[in-house]
């Protein structure tokens, strides 16, 4: 009887999760110093330093960080229980834990485990577009193009210059031909001359582009500190360069008021200071001079943003400042903004909230440096943005 043999196969699948080891850890630790950082965008917003750094300067940030660990099995401590869920959790969440022995109380030693404390080192640019991913433009509506420049630039021009630089080598030599034909009667390559370079000129590109107009205002009085001149340089910068990310061309107003408002350079913005009155009507006033006269709404996204410490001279006055918001969101204002420093209550910030029922107007109070990352979220909440209609 014939014998038959079986062969064996064996079928086997080589793990490469291995080999990827190192970029998944990487990813995890960067994805955790991320989220580290965003936590503490308070104490970073209010940091002055940033203000006036160069923006391609790197900073660094100290920002607490609990200590990653791989995942691997413990063995029981001799705890109750042996930590397992029941099927519903989800990667990070803890399913069992165990008290730590010892005070922890400050009152002396401990041997509880601290926070580990890390040192990240950004660009002034890569924290602002930490910043800017929870922030958010309400109320984008769709306006009329405008030209500005793009960052694109575009090698669309060919001129005589006795330099090599951007040296178009096709046309040169064809100029090398040229000559020669003319005045040896040979075309052929030879005795390049200086006059026969031809370079490659750079222009920057053109493209149609929303605009954007940021109108601040700003009271001067004598109750505006030096505290309260920080909030409104800090805030100013933060929002400026915000809407910079949103939109290509942004127009800069500056205003500055007592009891008369008037409208002064960026410098003049941040320097000037008064010992009169308050009167908030008056830069009001002139916001919506400049809407109507050099700013329309059909034109360009516009933003008024008031500072002040909430002090008006008297209740008419808070009476008008309300008919001038109004007739301003009447015309089409993508946002008006209220900042009140210092002070959490006002005759003012009240006639405000309780008289003013639209969207795009917004109200907030700021009595800490910590608390201005807070009042920019509030402002542009990303909650309430949508996209420009194409």
């Amino acid at each position: 009887m014939p014998r038959f043999e079986t062969e064996r196969s064996f079928i086997s699948q080589q793990d490469w999760s291995l080999h990827r080891k190192g970029p998944t850890d990487e990813e995890r630790l960067n994805r955790k110093v991320k989220e580290a950082i965003k936590g503490n965008l308070p104490s970073i917003i209010s940091d002055g330093t940033i203000i006036s750094a160069d923006p391609n300067t790197k900073k660094t940030i100290r920002v607490p960080l609990r200590s990653i660990e791989l995942p691997h099995i413990i063995r029981s401590r001799g705890n109750n229980g042996i930590g397992a869920g029941d099927g519903g959790e989800k990667g990070g969440d803890i399913i069992a834990s165990r008290p730590v022995e010892g005070q922890g109380s400050g009152s002396g030693a401990g041997n509880a485990p601290g926070e580990d404390i890390m040192e990240a080192e950004l660009t002034i640019e890569e924290i602002q577009q930490l910043v800017f991913e929870d922030l958010g433009l309400p109320d984008l509506k769709p306006k009329a193009k405008k030209i500005v420049e793009s960052d694109e630039v575009v090698f669309d021009d060919v001129r005589k210059k006795r330099t090599a630089t951007n040296l178009d080598l096709r046309r040169t030599i064809e100029a090398n031909i040229r000559r020669n034909a003319l005045q040896r009667g040979e075309a052929v390559i030879d005795d390049i001359d200086q006059d026969d370079y031809r370079v490659r000129t750079s222009n920057i590109k053109e493209r149609e582009a929303e605009a954007a107009v940021l109108i601040m205002m700003r009271d001067i009085s004598a109750s505006m500190g030096d505290f309260e001149n920080y909030i409104v340089r800090s805030f100013c910068w933060w929002t400026v360069l915000f809407l910079r990310s949103k939109f290509p061309h942004v127009e800069l107003v500056f205003i500055i008021h007592d009891t008369e408002a008037e409208r002064v350079t960026e410098k003049e913005f941040f320097r000037r200071a008064s010992s009169g009155g308050t009167q908030c009507s008056s830069a009001n006033q002139m916001a919506l001079d400049c809407i109507v006269d050099e700013f329309p709404t059909d034109q360009y996204n516009v933003y008024p943003l008031h500072f002040s410490d909430g002090d008006n001279w008297g209740g008419q006055d808070n009476k008008k400042c309300v008919s001038l918001i109004k007739a301003m969101l009447e015309l089409g204002i993508s946002q008006y903004a209220f900042v009140q420093i210092a002070k959490p209550k006002s005759e003012l910030l009240e006639a405000y909230r309780t008289l003013i029922d639209d969207g795009r107007f917004s109200s907030v109070t700021i009595e800490k440096k910590e608390e201005v990352w807070g009042a920019l979220q509030t402002i542009f909440d990303k909650g309430k943005e949508y996209t420009t209609e194409k």
